[in-house]
Parts: C-alpha cells; structure tokens; sequence
C-alpha cells in the first residue's frame, strides 16, 4: 500500500530548477553560426527560386529542382561550418588539455626537487599558491593542481622534520659536540701523561694511544662537516704550514708512508686560527684517500708550495691501477659542487672523505681537484687563495728576529774604591749637557767611538790591571765635570 505522504524532496530541488548553466560566449557563437548559416542559405535560396518562378513562369517541376538544389547548397554549407566548429572545438579542447598536462608536469618537478633538496640537507621553500579568477572550470582544476603542489611539499617538509631521521641527525650534532670535547679532554691528559713518564714502554703505548684519539677526533668532526655542523676544533693564533703538513701527517692511518715537503713555505706562511684546522682535516682525508688506493710499498708525498693564486698542496701518490677518467670526472664534479650531492648515496659508495673534503673547500672557497700523475697514480692539489695565507716573522733558530732597531741602552759606570781602578767593561758615557742661555756648553762632550768586534778564539786570562790607565780615566771624567774657564783677554 502506497504512503499517502509524498515523497521527501531536497530542500533545494526548485532553486536547481530554475538554476541555469552559464555558457561560454565563445561556445555559444560557434554552434550559433553552424545552424543559422545554412539556415539562412535556405531561406535565401528558396526565396531566389519563388522570384524566378513568378519571372520566368517555370513549371513545378523546375521549381521543385530549384528548391532540392536550395536543400543541397545548405547542406554543404552546414556541413562546412559544423567541420570548422568541430575543428574550433578540439583545438580549445587540446589547449586545455595541455594547460592541465603543464599545470601536473610543474606539480611532479616541484615535489622532486623538493625531495632532492631535502636529501642533500637542504630546506626547500614552500610554493606560492596561485590566485586563478573565475568560474572557469578549468581554472578550477588548474587551482586544484596548484593546491596539490603546495600540500605535497608541505608534506615533505613535515615528513622530513617529524621523522626518525632527521631527529637523529639532530641528535648526532648534538653528540659529535660532546664527543669531540671529550677527545680533546682526554688527548690533554695523554699529553701530561707524556710529560710525566720517562718509560719507554709507556711512553709508546700513550703514543699509540694518542694517535688512535687523534683519528677518532677527526671521524667526528667528519660526521659534523657532513651534517651541515660547523668546526668542531678552534684555536686563538695562526699555525705555520709546516705545523699543518704534520697535523695533517698525524690523522692518518698509515702515517709512516706519508713524507712532508714543506719547503720554505712551511715557515714563511701560516694559516689563520679559523682556518688551519679544517685544513689540516681536508688534507688528511685525501691523504688517507691516496694510502688506500696506492701501492702499500710506496709513499704518499705532501708538498706545499707558493703561486700565482696563492698556496698549493699537493698530495701525491703511485697507484697500481690507473683510475677510470669517467670516475676521476665524477669525484672532481663532487669536490667542486658538494651541495648538488646526495649525502645518502655518497655514503653507500665510500665517498665520505671526498663529500668531507668538498664541503670544507666550499666553506672556505678552496679549491680542490684531482689529476693524472705521471707515474700513473693520482695528485690530489688543493689551493688556498692569498687572503686566507697569514705571512710569518723570519726565525734563524729558536729566535725570532724582529726587523725593528732596537731601542737605545744607557750604559752606568761602574763604581770602584778610591785608587783602585774599575773593573774592565764598556767606558760610561757622560750625558749630554745642556746650553745654557749664552748657547754654550758647560761641559764638554764625548762621543763613544764604535769598537769593532773582537775575532773568536781560545779564551785567555785577563790582562792584569794598569794603574796608570785607571789614574788616566779618572783625571779625564774630573776634567770633564769642571766647568770650563772663559778665555782671557790680551
């Protein structure tokens, strides 16, 4: 049995009624002009053949052909212009297709590079979201797609903070810190350790204790470069170049295969406090980089030396395999770009001393390439430019000589006991008088006469003491305090 209520309509079932879907101008004029063309063929056709037939008084039969062929003409041309707005209508339509398909294509290149951006422990700014004004639907699916590149970097970027990963990045900066000042505590105790003992037993166990701390030390400050941390190790003055040829020489494994050439650069130049330190580190990593890839019988040259654009390191070594050129290409592109590297896969090749190395010379605008010996092996060269070489004091020795003059000594007499003469030494000088108001002096002057210096030989007993030169020195000095007598008159 039928409900006597009626059945439930929405509530805006009689506003969508009367709704009206707008049309596109463009749109309307094309199908407009496919009907009304050959519509208006028609009427002007028929109306020619009722002309001629009233003029000319043709039978039906000529009327009737008159009228088919009226039919015929707009046929064709109705069939022309509905071809032309089909042909309209599929270039707006592959035009719209290719605005969507371009819209999609920037959507997939933004998420990619944000992703990449992301590997290589870079932030990626978010994209603007486009305004499209309106109602056009397909300006609506172009706001959709633009709405979906915006919400899948966002989602990226909160991936990226939120997960497991980035949170244990955070926590190794956080402990490479700790655990670098740790080392550097416990290489001080070493070093007091060293000073302490004269055991050589325990003097070589420290040694061999210390230069594992001094690797362990620079594998840390190697996961802070590659995370993006700053540098670990600070000092207060500037370290000469041969101090960093040995630092450097010191962090290695195989430090005995390793032959340091400073040159005379080594003591002329030196490096600042903020920079010596990561570059003791880079040339370690490409030490370490040409031990492992050479000959375990041969050695790993270090040399330093001054050019045009500043300061050349150069490590050297013999090889037992040529290196591919496309491999030396690749780790050359690295060094140079280190930023368009992904951290990930640079890891999983065993490329971390190289993406270590590049980071410290972009840091510092160094730069660092590698070449073909001609020994077959490879030379890593590492330029440090001008600016950044600190000239040092020129040092004979121990001693550094200091190019100012020295300041001028006033040398004292000695005094002695009446009738004894002084002991032997430098004579005292008297001070200069003042003028006096008349411009004369009251005191005569001397001027001490330079002695040449006495020639080295074997050491003699000294002269015995002249009484007559003694007596002689002391009646001058009291001549020379009298105030002088004016001349007499004639």
């Amino acid at each position: 049995m039928p409900s006597p209520q009626p059945s439930a309509r929405p509530a805006n079932h009689r506003r969508r009624r009367g709704r009206r879907a707008r049309i596109d101008r463009n749109l309307l004029d094309e199908v407009a002009g496919a009907l009304y063309l050959p519509l208006a063929c028609v009427i002007v056709l028929a109306c020619a053949t009722v002309l001629s037939a009233w003029a000319f008084h043709l039978t039906l039969a000529q009327i009737a052909i008159g009228l088919a062929g009226s039919m015929v003409v707009a046929g064709i041309v109705g069939g022309v212009r509905v071809h032309a707005v089909a042909a309209s209508l599929q270039l707006s339509r592959e035009a719209d297709l290719h605005r969507v398909a371009e819209a999609l294509q920037a959507t997939e290149k933004s998420l990619i590079w944000a992703a990449e951006e992301l590997c290589r422990g870079k932030r990626p700014p978010l994209p603007q979201e486009p305004v499209w004004e309106g109602g056009d639907p397909l300006n609506k699916v172009l706001e959709l797609v633009s709405n979906l590149q915006v919400q899948g970097a966002a989602s990226l970027l909160r991936v990226h903070d939120e997960s497991q990963a980035a949170v244990l990045v955070t926590m190794h900066q956080t402990l490479t810190r700790r655990q670098h000042a740790l080392i550097g505590e416990m290489l001080e105790h070493l070093t007091l350790l060293q000073n302490g003992t004269d055991d050589a037993v325990l003097l070589d166990r420290s040694f061999k204790i210390d230069h594992l701390a001094t690797r362990l030390r620079r594998m840390v400050e190697s996961v802070s470069v590659v995370l993006g941390g700053k540098s670990l190790r600070e000092t207060r003055a500037p370290v000469p170049v041969a101090t960093v040829l040995r630092g450097a020489k010191s962090e290695t494994v195989k430090y005995a295969r390793v032959q340091t050439a400073g040159g005379e650069v080594g003591a002329a130049f030196a490096l600042p406090a903020h920079v010596h330190p990561d570059v003791t580190h880079l040339l370690a990593e490409l030490i370490d980089n040409g031990l492992d890839n050479s000959d375990p019988d041969s050695k790993v040259v270090v040399r330093a030396q001054k050019v045009a654009h500043g300061l050349v390191f150069e490590v050297e070594d013999r090889a037992l395999l040529i290196m591919d050129p496309a491999k030396r290409d690749r780790f050359n592109a690295l060094l140079r770009a280190p930023g368009h590297a992904v951290i990930a896969d640079q890891v999983r090749h065993g490329s971390l001393g190289l993406i270590t190395a590049g980071k410290i010379a972009e840091k510092y605008g160094l730069k660092v390439w590698l070449a073909l010996n001609p020994t077959g092996g490879t030379t890593a060269n590492v330029v440090v430019p001008n600016h950044l070489l600190v000239p040092t004091t020129p040092v004979i020795g121990t001693i550094s000589v200091s190019t100012e003059p020295p300041p001028p000594v006033r040398e004292m007499a000695p005094a002695g006991a009446p009738g004894q003469p002084p002991p032997p030494g430098p004579r005292a000088v008297a001070p200069s008088p003042r003028p006096d108001a008349n411009g004369v002096n009251p005191l005569p002057r001397r001027r001490r006469e330079p002695r040449p210096m006495p020639e080295q030989g074997p050491s003699a007993p000294p002269p015995a003491a002249n009484p007559q030169a003694g007596a002689d020195w002391r009646s001058g000095l009291q001549a020379g305090l009298q105030p002088e007598q004016p001349p007499t008159q004639p």
